[in-house]
């Protein structure tokens, strides 16, 4: 049985607002059309958070009963990254997408096949309806290294499939 490795084996996109119509079922042509970023090179590993982080508990026992039990309730999630940037402009494109809060949009997720293989149909794919946080800049680490700045986005539930498959329509 062989594992699914996790070295390049992420391809992230971003998705403007609009840009997909149905987030169960997004399709080749939406999420290869202009505008939509490929984010994959230009996110670090560290700090990388996106998903699901757990259930709220919901306890609401009639008054017979002799426990308190519990059922799962709202989900919650996270996403945020650290973005490196650029000395150019035309390639510092998480930071001149990413340019105040409020931005709406979907990132996109696919694991398992390579960063640099092209969408296809029936990959299996997340796909997070999201809201821009204020980015803002990282500090240098005292021993150097490279700009970065951090993204947080506030995931929209009604617009999450974490298990979608990729159309083949337009």
């Amino acid at each position: 049985m062989t594992k699914m490795l996790a070295q390049a084996n992420t391809k992230l996109l971003w998705v403007p607002d609009g840009g997909i119509a149905d987030p169960s079922a997004p399709t080749v042509a939406e999420l290869t059309a202009a505008g939509v970023l490929d984010l994959s090179c230009l996110v670090t590993k560290a700090n990388y958070n996106l998903g699901p982080t757990g259930d709220e508990s919901v306890n609401d026992p009639a008054l017979c009963a002799d426990g308190n039990s519990s059922v799962p309730g709202n989900t919650n999630y996270e996403a945020g990254m650290d973005f490196f940037r650029f000395t150019d402009t035309a390639e510092d494109k998480a930071w001149t997408t990413f340019t105040h809060k409020g931005i709406e949009g979907f990132l996109v997720e696919r694991k398992g096949k390579r960063f640099d293989v092209a969408i296809t149909a029936t990959d299996e794919v997340a796909v997070y309806g999201v809201i821009t946080g204020t980015p803002r800049n990282l500090p240098v680490p005292d021993n150097g290294g490279f700009e970065k700045f951090r993204q947080d986005f506030f995931v929209q539930s009604e617009l999450v499939d974490s298990r979608a498959i990729v159309g083949a329509g337009a």
